[in-house]
């Protein structure tokens, strides 16, 4: 019995799809053969989860995401479906079927958190739903107080380099400022140079009397040395002198002066008569021309008062000058 060709192409296309179909799901991870059950969970937004995304516990993959759809009746929640592949995981009630990042590109995954309740949830169920922070926010959060810290290390750095700036302008200020100082103190040293070079002949002269000098001291310090120890006898000398009893003797000797002068004042004794009654200066003065008249007369004739003679001659009285004929001072009066 032939088999008509059209039969053979009909079987040869469902053995390939059928391989095809296998093939398909095997590639999606999908076991044919197995009892899948299938669970859904609500979220609000989905950040880019998709089918075919991975349901993982602990890391380890025990699922796929099914079908993802949109329900516009319950304020527009995304429906999730996901089957377990594997049959002897059983999943207590209160597991959260939490969306999260597994790596920075933004590839998305269900994790279910088990609970610790000891009754198990069946196929069809709805799990309680979660949303995992992105890795970029838990990288933002992480980093939020270290931009802080690096802004204020920048801030610090950038006021740290402009006082180095302004310390590198002071500094180079400062070497100007050395380097004129320098010129100047070199410029000084040339002119002390030249000015000891000038004086050099006088500064040698001095150097020879300093020298002749200190000579000097050391031949006489014996003479020195007894000096000083006169000094220093005198110096004792009058260290022991009895000072208050000198200055007693001045103090009653100055109060005896002033007794007197008071008493010259007041016209008491003799001084005090001779300072005070006029009559008594005018006499006085009176007699010294007497005495002065006689003196200057005694000095001109002495022979009229001192008579010495060998025959005894006496003068005449014509020849004596008469009183009147003398001025006021006795010296006689020439008539022409």
């Amino acid at each position: 019995m032939k088999i008509r060709n059209e039969i053979k192409v009909g079987v040869v296309i469902v053995i390939a799809l059928g391989l095809l179909y296998f093939g398909v799901n095997y590639l999606k991870g999908s076991d044919v053969f197995s009892k899948s059950r299938y669970f859904y969970a609500k979220y609000d937004r989905v950040d880019g989860l998709t089918r075919d995304n991975p349901i993982l516990i602990n890391g380890f993959k025990v699922g796929r995401v099914t079908n993802i759809d949109l329900i516009p009746s319950s304020k527009n929640q995304v429906l999730v479906r996901f089957e377990i592949l594997e049959d002897q995981l059983l999943l207590p009630k209160g597991t959260i079927a939490m969306i999260s990042a597994t790596d920075l590109l933004g590839s998305k995954a269900i994790k279910l958190d088990f609970s610790e309740q000891t009754e198990y949830h069946g196929s069809g169920d709805t799990l309680a739903a979660g949303m995992e922070k992105e890795i970029q926010t838990v990288i933002e959060d992480k980093l939020a107080p270290l931009q802080e810290q690096i802004d204020k290390l920048i801030e610090e750095s950038r006021l740290v380099i402009t006082s180095l700036t302004e310390t590198v302008e002071n500094s180079n200020h400062a070497i100007a400022n050395a380097d004129k100082a320098i010129t100047n103190i070199s410029s000084t040293a040339v002119s002390i140079d030249t000015f000891i070079t000038g004086q050099k002949a006088k500064i040698e002269s001095m150097e020879n009397n300093i020298i002749a000098i200190t000579s000097n001291l050391r031949n006489n310090s014996q003479n020195i040395t007894e000096i000083l120890q006169n000094v220093a006898s005198i110096s004792d000398s009058l260290t022991r002198a009895n000072y208050q009893m000198a200055i007693q003797n001045a103090t009653s000797a100055l109060m005896q002066v002033d007794s007197l002068m008071t008493k010259i004042n007041n016209g008491e004794g003799s001084l005090g008569l001779l300072v005070t009654d006029e009559q008594l200066y005018r006499n006085l003065e009176q007699a010294a021309l007497e005495i002065d008249k006689l003196t200057e007369d005694l000095r001109i004739n002495p022979e009229r008062y001192v008579h010495v003679s060998v025959f005894g001659k006496k003068e005449k009285a014509a020849d004596k000058p008469k009183k009147k004929d003398r001025d006021e001072n006795g010296n006689p009066i020439t008539t022409p």
